[in-house]
């Protein structure tokens, strides 16, 4: 079945010029410590499918240094081809644009693509230029209000990585304040300020909403596991439960939470359960999760949610092979699941069929390509 990724990160453009970079991608700890990204299990059986495919040794040096010799768009072509690829729903705030294939270059390897505006790092971009308030809120409903327009299909938010997944109301004077203290703590002739005063994020969210719901955008929300200075209680999906209960736009968004919220996936599916516009994502190669907790994600999902509110994802951070794996294990992971439901008699085979090209492609299709 194709595999439309419903998130993701752009590739580098240039290939990692040494084990520690690349091995960096697979790892969610202090990059001194990348090293251990070699000691997982999910990076092992990455390692060993990429060995298949390249023809070499399953060893970690061999295929780094076949990775290497390739040229990376040609590589990313081979590996979209290959395992089916046939959109990438792309986070472009992360890794760093000026680093990563441009939308349109990842659309000339032989896929669609569905641009993200990644929130608070564009609000980071536009708050270093911008001395008043007034002056960078202005600033930012335009850059959000022009999103559609300038190709994006849709919202990103890392609310739970800045100060957490409960947002409170906020108005405009607390806004502004937070702003002040944001601009005295500034260094002078900084290119992008890191957000992280509760009352702005919160109140910029709110104000993101509003747009994603006149754009007719979907918004997807970092929830559950990542990057180590995550506060990773503040990262529960329950939290959003007041949001959504006192704001009508929050309910009317849709709001795609993401990498199964593990471990709140219990709690993530309970809101989508409840929520008609929660969706619920499964990444199958970023966090690198070995097959029992994959296999765990789904099984809870599509237990409990709408089976038309579950998507796949690679959340593929910067390598082109994690496009490729989490498509892999996206197949296989999801297939098992749906069998164990075949055989207990909750789902017939082709309702099963049906299901799987939904979540695989199908729900991402229609969330970010309109289709």
């Amino acid at each position: 079945m194709p595999f439309v990724d419903g998130h993701m990160h752009p590739p580098y453009r240039e290939q990692p010029a040494d084990l520690d970079a690349y091995r960096w991608p697979w790892y969610e700890g202090d990059p001194a410590d990348t090293a251990l990204a070699a000691e997982t299990a999910a990076y092992r059986w990455g390692i060993r499918q990429l060995a298949a495919d390249l023809g070499c040794e399953p060893t970690e040096s061999a295929v780094f240094e076949l990775v290497r010799s390739r040229d990376a768009a040609e590589w990313l072509a081979d590996l979209i081809a290959g395992d089916g690829v046939a959109g990438l729903v792309a986070d472009m705030g992360y890794p760093p644009p000026e680093l990563t294939f441009s939308p349109r270059e990842l659309e000339a390897a032989g896929t669609e693509v569905a641009p993200l505006l990644r929130i608070e790092q564009r609000a980071g971009l536009i708050a270093a230029g911008c001395d008043r308030f007034d002056e960078f809120l202005d600033s930012f409903d335009a850059e959000l209000a022009g999103a559609r327009a300038a190709g994006y299909h849709g919202l990103k938010s890392v609310l739970a990585y800045r100060s957490g997944l409960a947002a409170e109301p906020a108005d405009h004077g607390q806004a502004a304040a937070a702003y002040d203290r944001v601009q005295a703590a500034a260094e002078e002739g900084a290119e992008s300020l890191f957000l992280t005063e509760k009352p702005l994020l919160d109140f910029l969210f709110e104000r993101a909403l509003e747009v994603a719901l006149r754009e007719d955008m979907a918004v997807q929300l970092h929830a559950g596991y990542g990057d180590r200075d995550l506060d990773l209680p503040k990262s529960n999906p329950w939290l959003l439960r007041p949001l959504l209960e006192r704001s009508a736009t929050a309910r009317a968004v849709p709001l795609v939470l993401l990498h199964g919220a593990f471990p709140y996936t219990g709690e993530l599916a309970v809101l989508a359960a409840i929520y008609p516009n929660v969706y619920f994502d499964v990444a199958t190669c970023v966090p690198p999760f070995t097959e029992a907790i994959q296999l765990q994600v789904w099984r809870t999902a599509l237990a409990m949610v709408p089976l038309s509110r579950i998507q796949a994802s690679s959340d593929a951070a910067g390598l082109s092979e994690q496009i490729a794996l989490g498509a892999r294990q996206a197949r296989r992971s999801l297939g098992i699941a749906l069998g164990e439901l075949v055989d207990i008699d909750a789902l017939s085979t082709a309702e099963a069929e049906q299901v799987g090209e939904q979540i695989l492609s199908g729900t991402a299709r229609r969330l970010y390509f309109g289709a």
